[in-house]
């Protein structure tokens, strides 16, 4: 077992099951749109509101929500409100290509990000 924790030394899970991670965001800080092929990302939002955008329906999420987006969904989030936004993301299972980027004519642009250098769980 292993116990991840907000300002410890392992907040990160990375393994082929699953990639996971506490992340906090200024106010302002957005993502690109994006998806993810055959894999599922669960957003639990702890502190601060975001406002998310699914295959284009958006939502103002609030701490204590947990936003669920399905494989190949689009989905973009924004850190808005007054505070910054805390939360847990995990996409299941984690593969290549991680992300599925959009050029602005629609076409797929795919991209892997790195595991992490610094210790995580495996």
């Amino acid at each position: 077992m292993q116990i991840l924790k907000p300002g410890t030394t392992i907040t990160t899970v990375w393994n082929s099951y699953l990639r996971a991670d506490y992340a906090t965001w200024e106010v302002g800080q957005t993502c690109v749109v994006h998806s993810h092929q055959n894999a599922a990302e669960i957003f639990v939002i702890l502190a601060g509101q975001a406002e998310f955008v699914v295959e284009g329906e958006t939502e103002l999420v609030s701490g204590g929500s947990t936003v669920y987006v399905g494989p190949g969904q689009k989905h973009k989030l924004t850190a808005v409100g007054h505070q910054p936004m805390q939360m847990f993301l995990a996409v299941l299972p984690n593969h290549e290509p991680t992300h599925t980027m959009y050029a602005e004519d629609g076409t797929e642009i795919y991209h892997n990000r790195q595991p992490p250098t610094g210790p995580h769980a495996s």
